[in-house]
């Protein structure tokens, strides 16, 4: 088994489709077919349910397919690593993140990047806390932005900010008027919950709330923090949130957003602690610190106090 043939049957897993496959790798399909066989034989395991519609990859190939990406992954971060002795960080870096914190962070880091360093390819990935943990661990996140606890295991990570939750709503709501609201003053408001259940912004707004015997009314649920601001600008109801994503609508004075006593959240910096980073992954991860540090510190992240070792 070799690094080649490995990237041919993550090719053929990726198309599902021996023909395709083969097209995009720039080899004749027989022997695109003749290397993943001996690779077949070499593992003792078929990999690939061969059909006339292509080739549907087995659970033994679903497991090889995890494995292999890491390992392709880790190959490429070593050659551009070792060119990067001489010159400088280069090569692809995945950051994972929630949909929330991507929409405050894509931009100021995009351009921190590009201005230190123009080699290195950011790859921005949109998920929720429990798949950050599970993808970092897999190798196929170099970097994270998670929420939470920090003690996490398996994991080396950096503390970023905590913040407070708000009420968010149009900017002449009723409810909106004060400088605070306790997580009482949530009863009986129609609420767009965000996110899923016990997790995220939605989970510490329940638990939040079940502590102090509230019963939420939640009257619609969706994933995004930019569903949930359409539904409140078309009257649904009122959502909470943390109010970075949304600056635009706050200077626009089209939303208001009140923070919740209590309602608070911390963000950390996550990165697998078996797998040593790459030089350009150690880059970013700096990048990152620095770029979260500016937002705060401007006004662009409010309701924000960064972590001790940010404010030096």
């Amino acid at each position: 088994m070799d690094l080649r043939q490995l990237r041919y049957f993550v090719k053929v897993a990726e198309e599902r489709h021996f023909g395709r496959a083969a097209q995009a790798l720039h080899i004749a399909q027989p022997a695109l077919t003749r290397q993943v066989r001996q690779l077949e034989d070499e593992l003792g395991v078929q990999l690939f349910e061969r059909h006339a519609r292509g080739a549907t990859p087995t659970s033994d190939a679903e497991l090889l397919l995890e494995r292999a990406s890491f390992l392709l992954r880790y190959a490429d971060q070593m050659r551009h690593d070792m060119v990067a002795r001489q010159r400088h960080p280069q090569g692809t870096i995945a950051i994972g993140m929630s949909p929330g914190v991507a929409l405050v962070l894509t931009a100021p880091l995009a351009a921190a990047v590009r201005e230190r360093f123009p080699a290195v390819r950011l790859q921005i990935v949109e998920l929720w806390a429990d798949t950050l943990y599970s993808q970092l661990l897999q190798g196929r996140l170099d970097v994270g932005v998670m929420v939470g606890s920090s003690a996490l295991p398996k994991l080396t990570t950096a503390e970023l900010l905590t913040e407070q939750l708000c009420l968010i709503g149009p900017a002449g709501h009723p409810k909106l008027k004060g400088r605070q609201l306790r997580p009482q003053d949530l009863q009986g408001l129609p609420l767009i919950l965000t996110g899923v259940a016990k997790g995220g912004v939605r989970g510490i707004v329940e638990a939040a709330t079940s502590r102090a015997d509230i019963t939420l009314d939640g009257v619609i649920e969706v994933q995004s923090l930019e569903v949930a601001k359409r539904l409140v600008a078309e009257g649904f109801g009122l959502t909470v949130h943390f109010a970075a994503p949304i600056q635009p609508d706050l200077q626009a004075k089209a939303l208001r957003a009140v923070p919740i006593q209590g309602l608070t959240q911390s963000r950390f910096l996550a990165r697998a602690s078996e797998r040593p980073p790459s030089t350009a992954a150690g880059a970013i991860w700096s990048t990152l610190k620095d770029v979260v540090a500016d937002l705060v510190k401007s006004g662009r992240w409010p309701n924000a106090t960064l972590s001790r070792e940010l404010k030096r």
